[in-house]
């Protein structure tokens, strides 16, 4: 019997040692990755620059920009009035192209080009942030610059999520 109590009581020394060392390592083991780029998310969506601007300094929107340009829609991505921007990136043009056998910009016809373009237009200001959106996953109707509906939403992470649930 003495022999089980030194063990137990050697097993409690043991523990009440190691403690303060396992934290110790993990303490030490937790560093900031230098090779870790963080992005701000601009949670109020003021970016200082009109979104003309704001596509011409982007390399991802060089087919966006080109697609604007062949349209004559310049005015509708520089003017100051309250609107959201669903800007489509070079592969998402790329893939639109690719699925309508279209070799580049050029050859999209420009009232389809229009229609495209002005649908990517949000007629409200709408950040994936704000407390209306919180539910996820919960579409609501928003007007664009064609006429057209497009429904909004966010993922869990407040990503935006365009039309997911709709038929469009």
């Amino acid at each position: 019997m003495k022999n089980k109590i030194t063990s137990n009581k050697k097993m409690q020394l043991i523990r009440m040692l190691l403690a303060p060392v396992a934290i110790a390592a993990i303490l030490v083991s937790c560093e900031i990755q230098p090779d870790y780029e963080y992005e701000y998310g601009n949670p109020g969506g003021k970016i200082n620059m009109t979104a003309w601007e704001f596509i011409q300094t982007t390399d991802s929107l060089s087919l966006m920009e080109e697609a604007i340009t062949a349209t004559g829609l310049q005015s509708l991505y520089s003017g100051t009035m309250v609107r959201t921007y669903i800007l489509p990136r070079n592969s998402a043009f790329r893939a639109y192209m690719k699925t309508n056998s279209f070799a580049n910009i050029a050859a999209i016809p420009v009232a389809t080009l229009e229609s495209v373009l002005k649908y990517h237009i949000v007629n409200a200001k709408v950040i994936f942030t704000d407390p209306e959106l919180l539910p996820s996953n919960n579409p609501i109707a928003y007007p664009t610059e064609s006429g057209s509906v497009m429904y909004l939403s966010h993922n869990t992470s407040y990503q935006g999520v365009i039309n997911q649930g709709t038929k469009k």
